[in-house]
């Protein structure tokens, strides 16, 4: 039941990914320049109050070094990317397990 609820789960990231991915190309058609959602404005839009907020937070724990290279890369990265990836590593953590060769399930 749960590895069909995981696999459900990547299924939509993956529709969501791929209609994220067809906006990003026709408002990039449409705007002759390339043009993409990213991670940081999508979370923006989703988290109005929260998300400045923890942007804020991790800004003052993280160090420096890892705050401003990594992070801020992070989240500058396409959403179709982000989504399309959570759904690949959903989907396999969802698939069925392999048989086992040489063992009978006839019992």
């Amino acid at each position: 039941m749960l590895r069909a609820l995981i696999r459900l789960v990547g299924y939509l990231s993956l529709a969501i990914g791929f209609i994220s991915f067809v906006v990003d190309g026709a408002r990039s058609i449409a705007d002759k320049d390339l043009a993409y959602l990213s991670i940081g404005a999508a979370m923006d839009t989703l988290f109005p109050r929260g998300f400045p907020d923890w942007q804020e937070a991790a800004k003052l724990r993280l160090p420096p070094a890892l705050y401003d290279p990594v992070l801020i890369n992070t989240l500058a990265a396409p959403f179709c990317l982000a989504a399309t990836i959570i759904a690949v590593l959903l989907l396999l953590l969802g698939r069925k397990p392999k048989p086992k060769i040489g063992y009978s399930n006839r019992d």
